[in-house]
């Protein structure tokens, strides 16, 4: 794992995580245990997603041999 590939991937992850919760909020009551019912299955899922987002590209320079 590559310090830079590791930044983006932290910088991507606060970035949907950021995202994911104005989202929640937006389609919430203004209860704080629905907004957390939300919010928490969308930061999961931002996780996996800048996941994806930065390791796909690694993936297919380790598949090219690169």
């Amino acid at each position: 794992m590559n310090s830079s590939e590791f930044l983006r991937f932290l910088t991507a992850t606060v970035a949907l995580c950021a995202v994911a919760l104005v989202i929640a909020t937006a389609v919430t009551p203004p209860d704080p245990f629905s907004l957390i019912g939300v919010a928490l299955p969308l930061v999961v899922l931002s996780l996996v997603v800048s996941y994806v987002l930065v390791y796909r590209v690694g993936l297919g320079r380790l598949e090219s041999g690169a």
